[in-house]
């Protein structure tokens, strides 16, 4: 029997539940190598007395690593270490090699005109955003000696607070750990897209992402020198075995990836291809620019935790946002690098903005620390789940015979596939019924498109898909 109590320490101080920490602990040694695929599991009297907990605490740990996909029940035999995982070989830690940097400019982003009826393509209601306490707290803050320190001081790499209380944001929520030197705080998402990739590429380097892909980072990676190579997108994310003949036929610098939601088709990545993922980056010497940019809203159990959870070589550029959480227009997002590429992204980042938002971080700081994100964070989750289910109904109901579509496990749109209807089509259609598809075209499918349920309260979810399906059956009727 393996030395668990060794392997498994825990720490009653930390904010992170016991369960999810010996969670943890068993993904952290399964990457490492010392925990092989196939072992069998103690049962979980045997496992308390080892760990001296409650049983219901190994009970929750072990429902957890198999709603992860790290472990099964076999019947009649007991719970062990998924089969199918990936084998890891162990090896020692290490930072990941240096990276050469070279800046350019920056890119746009698709807009539409908004009218009384809007159906986007995925993004929070602001209604429910703590807009209004977040704004209170930056009004205190700015008042006094705090407020004088942060508005003279500068912030390029991001308010102080603010990430040191990230890191234990991120580590409490995403097994994500490291200390404030491996964030860099920056004004929403895109920019940190933007600057991982300005730091990481030079002029020609080759960037692995799905053929249908998020298209401001498609922007951001050519606006950086980077060539796309485009893969396919599987019901599981990218298709693994098409990034590896990539990555033989050419060098690879870098690969961009969604793999908690895959933008836009809402897929999820099981944990097996992340291990394998991590596999190749180390085989073929490339970085992994992860996005997770819907992570908290999931709806089923707790979300898989971030490629960045799992990383031991500092592979992995993770980006984060809280403009998914507050509204788009106030932007705060981040980044969780090794020190090296965080260094050079800051320094990047100070050419094209030295002070940042000080006065608006430090306040997102206060309510990080004061649990308001969090509580903010489970209404949200209700009320999208809510939301998801009846555009659902209403889209099968509305449209059964024209669409496919699988109920997404999180995230705030729909994947939507029509049969004959085109979507520059339906956009024009839509418009004639006074909707707006405030929603991006895709090249490489020009009958799906991501559909938004998460900014329409119930009320609107009927009257807008109603719309819809009057402009879609305008189009069948011609």
């Amino acid at each position: 029997m393996l030395p668990w109590k060794s392997i498994i320490v825990i720490n009653r101080k930390e904010n992170r539940p016991v369960y999810l920490q010996i969670s943890d602990a068993v993904i952290a040694e399964i990457m490492q190598g010392r925990i092989q695929k196939g072992l069998k599991m103690p049962g979980s009297r045997i496992m308390a007395s080892t760990l001296c907990v409650n049983r219901k605490t190994i009970l929750q740990a072990y429902d957890e690593l198999m709603a992860q996909g790290w472990m099964e029940i076999i019947p009649m035999k007991g719970t062990f270490i998924k089969q199918s995982l990936p084998y890891v070989k162990q090896q020692p830690l290490g930072e990941a090699v240096k990276i050469k940097a070279e800046t350019q400019t920056s890119s746009s982003k698709y807009d539409m005109p908004r009218g009384e009826h809007v159906i986007d393509d995925g993004t929070p209601d602001f209604r429910l955003a703590p807009v209004d306490l977040l704004l209170k707290t930056a009004r205190s803050v700015s008042k006094g000696a705090v407020g004088k320190s942060i508005l003279l001081g500068n912030h390029f790499f991001g308010e102080a607070t603010l990430r040191s209380n990230l890191t234990k944001h991120l580590s409490t929520t995403r097994a994500i750990n490291g200390t404030k030197d491996n964030i860099l705080v920056t004004r929403g998402s895109q920019m940190a897209i933007y600057l991982a990739f300005s730091s990481l590429l030079s002029k020609g380097d080759k960037v692995i992402v799905g053929r249908l892909n998020y298209h401001s980072a498609d922007k951001a990676i050519k606006s950086a020198g980077g060539e796309l190579t485009r893969v396919p997108v599987t019901s599981k994310g990218l298709d693994l075995n098409e990034v590896e003949q990539a990555a033989k036929g050419g060098k690879i610098k870098a690969l961009y990836i969604t793999p908690h939601h895959q933008y836009p088709t809402t897929v999820t990545m099981p944990v097996e291809n992340r291990m394998r993922l991590l596999e190749l980056a180390e085989k073929f010497n490339f970085y992994i620019v992860e996005d997770d940019y819907d992570y908290d809203y999931h709806y089923l159990r707790s979300p898989i935790l971030p490629l960045a959870s799992i990383d031991r070589n500092g592979r992995i550029i993770y980006i984060g946002s809280f403009s998914k959480i507050l509204v788009p227009s106030i932007r705060i997002g981040y980044m969780f690098a090794s020190k090296s590429i965080i260094k050079k992204c800051g320094e990047l980042r100070m050419i094209i903005d030295k002070l940042g938002d000080p006065i608006m971080e430090r306040a997102l700081a206060e309510m990080l620390v004061g649990n308001d994100i969090d509580r903010f964070l489970k209404k949200a989750v209700n009320a999208y789940k809510q939301r998801r289910d009846l555009f659902c109904q209403k889209l099968k109901e509305g449209l059964k015979d024209e669409i496919t579509f699988n109920k997404p496990n999180g995230g705030m749109a729909v994947w939507v596939t029509f049969k004959s209807i085109n979507i520059e089509e339906l956009v024009k259609a839509a418009r004639k019924h006074k909707l707006t598809l405030k929603i991006d075209v895709y090249e490489h499918t020009k009958k799906a498109c991501r559909l938004g349920f998460a900014s329409m309260n119930p009320k609107e979810i009927e009257s807008n898909t109603d719309l819809l399906i009057k402009a879609a059956k305008t189009i069948l009727n011609q």
